[in-house]
């Protein structure tokens, strides 16, 4: 139970103490003395709420609809594609599309999920092995040795972040980052530099401080006056201009210059409600006061859903539109590894050769299906239903605003990036369809777990269940492209090449099994969802 929360702290008083912080000029090695250095419509508001969780490997009959209900196909980048519309089958209370995306029926109801899509048959174009890149756009981020580091991008919330398209006004918070393991969001140092270096954006380690970020309560007898800061920026041109200043601390003082001025448009941001429910209960403290917290779902599960209503409240007050949470499956597994444990043995239904096998009693696909249910219906759909209970006073609700993904580490298999699956909530103010079930899979260019083309012979289409082999479909990065159109941006604000999507086409050499006509279809909408 929450109880109203009288703020004492306005807006402007709350920048103005991180300013302190933002006024230090950052440490310039080289002006140290010398030998110092001794070594709802289209018009509307748009956001992006990205879940992630790690490892994958879901097998696709537990992840997916049934194949039955393809109903519609047509010819697109060179092979058939599918969709068929959402339906949910309900019995004893239990609503399903599939054993993985099943909830109560009070909470998947008809209504959510004409408002859903599942996409299934989107891969990264070459081999991953473990990566937070996958889940929005930094493909190359994982491993240096296999793609070299030029190849990495900030991730696509961070792009929506610093667009004047997206944000055509300086938000009070211009994006949350939620993760306590890892980390799915990466950007600039300088993010108004393209040549800046990357790095993670850091992650909020407590709900009440992110709610302070994002609502402050107004105060009317509040008076306006200019901020300190713009007395220093001056200074800050001084040294930057100066002759003893080295071109890398240049560089490291435009990055701070430039995080100075955007915080200085901030004191002018406007929150779109005036009181809302201040949260009681921390979520870190759900984490430190619950003993096995990592084998206890329900502890988990309260940790995002804290995090998540402060989230909604910014949606709904227009603080912040962009929002990432980088978490894992909710598992009860207390095994000692459940990396190596379960991820690595998700292909498995049940052990092999028991009792010989040292984990017997571990049914890895069955503990991959359930921990991912869970995660389903008690932090995703939980967050879409928050968001489809408030008003959006145009006569819809803050979901129909809003585009809610949910990504895997893996496709149908750990370390696999073919055949990933994406789940999606909301229509990000109308500019997409909703509805749908789409297969983007070519089911004549078939492969093997790892990536690689396999020659035959192919099961028998709809047969999907071989654990061996999958189908080769079409790109991340037009899924990539697709969301930020989605956004409002258009492809040339944020293609590279002549293929299009988002991001360097990695896949350039792989003519095999994503063709020409897949690389180049990147420029588009993916099928079935443009408006």
């Amino acid at each position: 139970m929450r109880s109203r929360l009288t703020n004492k702290f306005t807006r402007r008083m709350f920048l103005r103490g991180t300013g302190g912080a933002l006024l230090a000029i950052p440490l310039l090695e080289s002006l140290l003395p010398r030998g110092a250095n001794a070594g709802g419509t289209l018009g509307s508001p748009r956001r992006l709420a990205a879940f992630a969780t790690g490892h994958g490997g879901i097998r696709s009959t537990n992840m997916f609809p049934n194949v039955a209900t393809l109903t519609a196909s047509q010819s697109y980048a060179g092979h058939t594609v599918r969709r068929g519309d959402l339906a949910i089958a309900v019995d004893g209370g239990i609503a399903s599309l599939s054993p993985v995306m099943s909830a109560s029926s009070s909470a998947l109801t008809s209504t959510i999920v004409a408002k859903m899509n599942v996409l299934r048959g989107l891969d990264a174009g070459f081999y991953t092995a473990h990566t937070s890149g996958i889940h929005l756009g930094n493909l190359a981020g994982h491993d240096e040795a296999l793609v070299p580091a030029t190849q990495r991008r900030p991730t696509i919330d961070q792009v929506l972040a610093y667009s004047e398209k997206f944000y055509p006004s300086v938000p009070l918070v211009r994006s949350i980052s939620l993760g306590y393991n890892y980390n799915i969001s990466i950007g600039r140092e300088n993010p108004f530099d393209p040549n800046s270096p990357l790095q993670d954006v850091p992650n909020v380690e407590r709900s009440i401080d992110l709610f302070n970020q994002i609502y402050m309560a107004p105060d009317p007898t509040e008076e306006s006056r200019p901020p300190v800061v713009d007395r220093v920026l001056a200074d800050y041109q001084r040294v930057r201009n100066g002759p003893r200043i080295s071109a890398q601390d240049r560089v490291r003082l435009d990055a701070h210059i430039a995080r100075l001025e955007d915080f200085l448009a901030k004191l002018a941001a406007v929150q779109s409600c005036a009181e809302v429910m201040a949260p009681t209960m921390e979520a870190q403290s759900v984490m430190w006061d619950t003993p096995n917290f990592h084998t206890d779902p329900s502890a988990q599960a309260q940790y995002w859903q804290l995090f998540s209503d402060v989230v909604a409240i910014a949606f709904s007050c227009d603080t912040c539109r962009v929002a990432t949470f980088a978490a894992d499956a909710l598992m009860d597994y207390a095994g000692p590894d459940y990396h190596q444990d379960v991820a690595h043995r998700a292909h498995q239904n049940s052990p092999i050769e028991p009792p010989e096998d040292p984990l017997s009693q571990v049914f890895a696909q069955q503990l991959v299906r359930d921990g991912h249910q869970r995660f389903f219906e008690e932090v995703y759909l939980d967050f879409v239903t928050k968001l489809d209970a408030i008003d959006d006073g145009s006569g819809g609700t803050l979901l129909d605003s809003c585009l809610v993904a949910w990504t895997q580490e893996s496709g149908i298999f750990t370390h696999d990036a073919v055949d990933c699956g994406v789940v999606l909530a909301g229509g990000a103010g109308g500019s997409l369809t909703t509805g749908n079930y789409c297969d983007y899979r070519n089911t004549s260019v078939m492969g093997n777990q790892y990536g690689n083309s396999y020659p035959g012979p192919f099961p028998t289409y709809p047969d999907d269940n071989t654990p061996e082999f999958t189908w080769f479909g079409l790109l991340l990065p037009q899924y990539y492209g697709t969301v930020l159109q989605a956004m409002g941006l258009d492809p040339q604000d944020y293609e590279e090449s002549s293929y299009g999507g988002y991001g360097p086409m990695l896949a350039e050499a792989d003519t095999t099994n994503h063709p020409e006509s897949v690389r180049s279809a990147a420029h588009d909408v993916l099928p079935f969802l443009g408006a």
